[in-house]
Parts: structure tokens; sequence; C-alpha cells
């Protein structure tokens, strides 16, 4: 048999291989010397197993994912209407929380039906019905019951809250009291009577005389238009005979306005009548005529539109600030709609357009009265704090105009033998400010 002659170099060839695969096995921790190495193939294989266990597979992708499977993108226009609920939610609870306001709980009372009766010490009084309400109180006719005295009187009650706040009858009280203990009959007629006063378990009550409309509702409710400027003249010398009465017994009203005064009833309907004495203040030290010293800051007290110059920059109030209110009621009595030319202003007008009225910056103000009425305010806003009002120049001022102009103060008041129309119930908001929260006293 012929051997092949290419026979060797074939082998030579094969050992140098498995050469070769030996020293690579040894220098990748392959078994011991002397164990038989697996065929080339199968010690590519296990190379491969060991570079996927160092690197890990990725998923193969999807040429064309079916749409059950693919996920939906998150975007905040797409997100359902609970998802935008919680996310807001979330946001407004890491939020600062902003302060509410808390709401004025309205205090409740019970109102007295006609028929009942109220005890004090002395009377025992029947409810008639009632007259009007206020934020602590009411008022109410009543008169004497199972007595012969049939007289018709007015009861001013006042909730019983123990809070300092509501001393305003209190203070009437003591005004009232002190009027009628005048010896000088001319020096108290133009205050209501005082007839009784007493406590129950819910309110305290004041009796008084009886009384008609105020100047404000005359106006509003029976005339349906301005007073004559006889009326007003006539009004204007009743009212200050009242304030210079009340400063006479050391006290201040502090909120003089046409809704303070009333009318008589009957015999007294040509009388007008100061009301209403829950802010007023002693302005003198005890039974003495000294004034008292000013104190730096006072909270606000009275009505907006009446309010002196002094009441908005919380001044210490005096006698010529009740003389500042009281030629801001004349002037509006003059003329409800162009009196006071801040009585619709904002609040930060006000006093700038009042100080202009001093002034005598404001003339459309001025034609609704006569034209001497500027020498009376001149002569109000010249005054300081303590000085003593002279009353006689303003009363004879006042006469001295009415017959520069002719006017009449011997004709009847204008609501004199007038009937009075049905009005119909409105209601209407009261115009006070602040002093709601006020009591009168001393402190205040």
């Amino acid at each position: 048999m012929d051997q092949n002659p290419d026979e060797p170099s074939k082998q030579r060839l094969l050992r140098a291989l498995m050469d070769v695969q030996r020293r690579r096995l040894r220098g990748a921790g392959t078994p011991p010397r002397g164990l038989t190495p697996p065929p080339p193939i199968e010690m590519a294989k296990t190379q491969a197993d060991e570079k996927e266990k160092e690197v890990p597979k990725e998923k193969p992708k999807a040429t064309t994912p079916p749409p059950a499977t693919t996920p939906e993108r998150s975007h905040p226009a797409t997100l359902s209407k609970k998802t935008i609920t919680q996310t807001s939610s979330r946001r407004k609870s890491s939020a600062t929380p902003k302060k509410v306001p808390k709401k004025k709980v309205p205090i409740k009372r019970e109102v007295l039906a006609e028929g009942d009766t109220v005890q004090s010490e002395a009377f025992t009084w029947r409810v008639i019905k009632l007259l009007g309400s206020g934020g602590f109180g009411d008022v109410y006719k009543v008169a004497k019951h199972n007595d012969p005295d049939k007289t018709e009187s007015a009861m001013k009650t006042e909730m019983v809250l123990g809070d300092r706040r509501l001393l305003r009858l209190k203070i009437e009280v003591m005004v009232l009291m002190k009027c009628h203990e005048q010896t000088d009959p001319n020096h108290k007629q133009h205050f209501v009577a005082f007839v009784d006063r007493g406590k129950t378990a819910k309110f305290k009550f004041l009796v008084m005389g009886l009384v008609g409309k105020s100047l404000e509702d005359i106006r509003r409710d029976i005339l349906g238009h301005n007073y004559s400027r006889s009326t007003v003249i006539q009004c204007s010398l009743q009212t200050l005979a009242a304030v210079q009465d009340l400063h006479g017994l050391g006290y201040l009203h502090r909120d003089i306005k046409p809704q303070n005064y009333a009318v008589g009833l009957g015999e007294k309907q040509n009388t007008v009548y100061m009301l209403d004495f829950g802010i007023a203040r002693k302005f003198t030290v005890g039974d003495t005529k000294e004034v008292k010293i000013a104190r730096a800051k006072v909270s606000f007290l009275g009505t907006v539109r009446f309010a002196s110059r002094a009441c908005h920059k919380c001044l210490e109030q005096g006698r010529k600030d009740d003389l500042e209110s009281w030629i801001f009621m004349v002037f509006e009595l003059f003329d409800d709609a162009h009196g006071l030319p801040w009585k619709r202003a904002p609040r930060n007008k006000v006093v700038p357009l009042k100080e202009k009225f001093f002034k005598n910056q404001i003339p459309r103000c001025y034609k609704v009265v006569p034209a001497d009425f500027k020498r009376i305010v001149t002569y109000i806003d010249e005054m300081r704090y303590a000085d003593e009002p002279d009353y006689v120049y303003i009363t004879n001022s006042l006469n001295a105009i009415a017959k520069e102009n002719k006017i009449d103060l011997r004709r009847k008041l204008d609501w004199i033998g007038v009937v009075p129309k049905p009005v119909k119930k409105r209601r209407q908001k009261e115009e006070v400010s602040s002093d709601n929260r006020q009591s009168g006293s001393e402190s205040d």
C-alpha cells in the first residue's frame, strides 16, 4: 500500500493546533493537566456561556408591538378626572392654608309678645307692641299692668351677656336721671321723662316717656320731601338747646344726628326731644366744671356721616365736637340730597371733604342754607377741645339769619296736622361704624 506523502505534514499541523488549544485552556483556568480537553466546539460554547453571565441579555425589540400591551404615556393632558382631583388636592394640602375670617354669629334673643309682663321693683309692665329693634335690644310700648293709670310709656331693653360692651343702657339711665334732677324745668324740657328701670334674667330695661317719630322718619315717611326753612331753623334752635343742657350736666352726646331727635305726642308735638345716650361720656371732673385732660387716642364712636373730624382721627372729643355733628345735621335738614357732600362718599374721602366744608371750599352745600350760616361754621371750626361754646352767640345768629331772610319762626312745624301716609316696610341698614363694640363707659 503506497503512503500519502502529505500525511506527516497534516499530523504535525494537527498537533500544533492542539498544543495551542491546551495553552489557552491553562491560561483560562481549565482542568488540570492530564485531563482530556473538550473538543474545540464545546470549548467555544463554554466561553460564550461565561460571557452571557457577565453581560445580561437584552430583550429583543418587537418590530410591531401589539396595541393591547403597549403602555400609555402619563401626560397632564391625558390624566383622568380622578387623577387630576387627587393631584390638585395634594398641592392644596402642601400649600399654607389661608386664614378664613370668622363669621359673626348673630346673637339670638327672645322678643316679647303682646300681653307679656315685665316686673320691676315698683311696677308690673304690660307689653302693648314692639316699636323697634337694635343690635342688642328692643323698644316696646308698655303700660302699667292692672293699674288705673293708662299712661303709655316706652321700654328699652338690653341683653344681659356679662360683657362690658353692654353698658349702654346703664349710661342712658345715669344721664336721664341726671337730667331730671334739674330744678329748672327749662333745662330738662328736651329730655324724655325717666319712669322706671329694672332687670330680669335675660335683659335689663329702662322705662321712659313715650315720644313720636324721629326727625329723619318724619321727613322720609310722613312728608316725603325736605323741611321748610322755618321748620329747620326752629329745629336747629331746639336741638341746640338740648346740646347746651346736656353739656351743662357735664356730658357729651357723641352721636348727634336726625335719628336721635324725636318729636313729642299730643300737646308736646311742638317739642323736639334728644334721645339715645348710650355712648355719652362725662367730660368734666366729678361735679366740677373742670374739663378732663384729653386722652392721646380714643376709639371711633358715632356715625360716619355726622361724626366730627376729631372723632374720625381717634382724638378725644369735646363740646366742640358735638357742635360739629350738630351743624352737619342742620345742613342735612335743609337738604337731604345736597346738604352733606360726603353722604355717599367712600370712607377715606369723608374727612378731606369735611375739612373742605369748614374752609368753605364746597360752594354747592352752602347754596342750600342761608348765606350767613358761614359765620356759625367758622365759629365752630375755630374752637378747641376744652373751649366752652358760646351757645348764646349761635342762638342769636340763628334768630338773626331767620330775620334777615324773612323766615317766620311762628309758623307751625311741618308735621303738625299732617296725617302719616302708609309706608311700606323696608329694611334699612343703620349707618354706624365700630361703635357697636363700645359701651360709653369711662374707658370709652
